[in-house]
């Protein structure tokens, strides 16, 4: 996560800073209630977002001095230590870990373009950790007050789903990866399954010899499996479901039993 700072609300022509709404909805909100992330108290997820500050700044700070590599350590390890503070110092610990890890990043971009760092089986470069910041700030903002106009224009942003793309197919340990949650059809038959938020492009969910992918296509000129808003699409990707958002099925046969795993059914 970047530098923490608080922010003034969005207007239409401004850009988005989904750092700074993330922190100034996370300063409203007690440490006691319950967000929408996996039964998680707003404590528990600001343990979660400070721990994985302090891991990602501690694996690019090693790498930055010629450090050995070293695993990712999981969530439940990094975190524990952290939902045991006190609110008020976790949340100060969230603010400097994320300062930590924003000078890690500077000095990470400034050195070869083609640096990366390995975090959760994906190799990242400082423009990826940033993207990644973006985007846990953007989930975990409506993961504390669901939907509202700044959080739905967050969501909606095609580089999110991009990016999302990308780290739910290579970073195997996170619990959200449709490949966890569709472990079960590993030996079932192929299929295949289209999410269509015009106008951005379609989304491709593929199983086919246990393996999973996941791929950005144009819009197709057959109906899609799926129709739904991009912000919604953002969230079913991440195991989520916003019940105020439509979501419009025309999908049959092999491929349904794979939307009713992706949606949690």
């Amino acid at each position: 996560m970047t530098q923490l700072r608080e922010s003034t609300p969005l207007d239409q022509t401004e850009a988005i800073d989904e750092v700074g709404e993330f922190i100034t909805t996370l300063f409203s909100t007690p440490p006691t209630r319950l967000t929408n992330c996996r039964g998680w108290t707003a404590h528990e997820l600001v343990a979660h977002l400070a721990a994985g500050a302090a891991e990602e700044a501690e694996l690019i700070e090693a790498h930055l001095v010629g450090g050995p590599p070293r695993k990712t350590r999981a969530h439940h390890e990094r975190e524990l230590p952290f939902r045991a503070l006190p609110d008020p110092e976790l949340r100060e610990q969230l603010v400097s870990n994320a300062g930590r890890l924003t000078l890690a990043l500077d000095q990470l971009g400034k050195g070869d373009a083609s640096d990366r760092v390995q975090f959760s089986g994906r190799a990242m470069s400082a423009t990826d950790f940033a993207m990644h910041s973006r985007s846990e700030c953007t989930l975990h903002r409506w993961d504390l007050v669901g939907r509202d106009d700044i959080g739905w224009k967050m969501l909606g942003q095609a580089a999110l789903t991009e990016h999302a793309l990308s780290v739910l197919t290579s970073m195997s340990t996170l619990p959200e990866t449709p490949a966890n949650r569709l472990a079960d059809r590993s030996e079932q038959s192929p299929a295949r399954l289209v999410l269509r938020s015009e106008p951005h492009d379609d989304v491709a969910v593929s199983i086919a010899g246990g393996a999973l992918s996941m791929t950005l296509e144009p819009i197709g000129e057959t109906r899609a499996d799926v129709e739904l808003d991009p912000a919604a699409r953002l969230l079913l990707l991440w195991g989520r479901r916003e019940p105020s958002a439509p979501i419009d099925v025309h999908v049959q046969g092999d491929a349904r039993p794979m939307l009713d795993a992706l949606m949690g059914c």
